[in-house]
């Protein structure tokens, strides 16, 4: 489940993993027992991405502009893309696809409750960057 706000939708103009790009981040809940695309078990930490950016980490940021450009100000965490999604629905056909398409990551809570306040901390867009590397 993603929570649904009222901002308009804003894809990213950049590839994140080229560089920097501010993204919409929502966040979902699973029910208990569910499995992420690759087969992990949901928890703090997974983020849903494009299958693309499976098993690559992310850094997610608030950020402000400063002469048009987005430039970090808090580092919200390092996170995994482990999971895939729909996502927001981009294209009017009434089924989500952002998460897909690689114009918005999805971030997984707990709670409704913790995603309420992840939102009403960060909002809907921040700053990231997916790296590409092995550990």
């Amino acid at each position: 489940m993603s929570l649904q706000v009222s901002a308009a939708f804003n894809p990213p103009i950049t590839d994140p993993l080229e560089e920097p790009t501010v993204m919409r981040v929502t966040c979902y809940t699973a029910n208990e027992g569910a499995a992420c695309s690759t087969g992990v078990i949901p928890h703090y930490g997974v983020v849903a991405g494009a299958k693309k950016w499976e098993g690559k980490a992310v850094a997610l940021y608030t950020f402000e502009y400063v002469d048009g450009m987005a430039v970090p100000v808090e580092c919200v965490g390092l996170f995994t893309i482990l999971d895939t999604g729909a996502g927001i629905d981009t294209d009017g056909d009434g089924q989500g696809d952002s998460i897909k398409n690689g114009q918005s990551l999805d971030v997984y809570v707990d709670t409704g409750t913790q995603a309420e306040e992840w939102i009403s901390r960060y909002g809907d867009y921040l700053l990231v960057q997916i790296i590409d590397g092995e550990g």
